[in-house]
């Protein structure tokens, strides 16, 4: 039996960067869906889905904890939060919620492809 392939779910407005990471999603054969609120990250993401959630905490009326809540425990701790260094109160809000790996904008900008290919 084979593993189900990782299913990658960002959560962002920025369009750059959703077809940067949906071209790394490409690369390691993993499927790409782009959300644009919570309901649509719920609605991508199932109880027994592979998925990979990236999520930008600079998206406009993002509320972390809610987020948290709305997706299985297995997606959050597998989670990747990120947004400018300077925003240590929404960093440090992803980390209490229990996203399992909380960065910078540029560390996930850096990181990002090892990030999808490793998942």
């Amino acid at each position: 039996m084979t593993s189900p392939t990782t299913f990658v779910v960002l959560l962002a407005k920025d369009l750059m960067l959703s077809s940067t990471v949906s071209g790394f999603a490409a690369q390691a054969g993993r499927q790409f869906c782009s959300a644009g609120s919570v309901s649509d990250v719920v609605a991508a993401i199932s109880e027994d889905a592979a998925a990979l959630l990236l999520v930008d905490l600079g998206t406009p009326g993002l509320d972390v904890a809610s987020l948290a809540e709305s997706v299985p425990a297995n997606v959050l701790q597998r989670a990747v939060a990120y947004g400018p260094h300077v925003h240590t109160e929404k960093l440090e809000a992803a980390t209490k919620a229990g996203f399992g790996k909380v960065m910078s904008r540029g560390q996930f900008s850096a990181h990002v492809g090892m990030l999808i290919s490793d998942s």
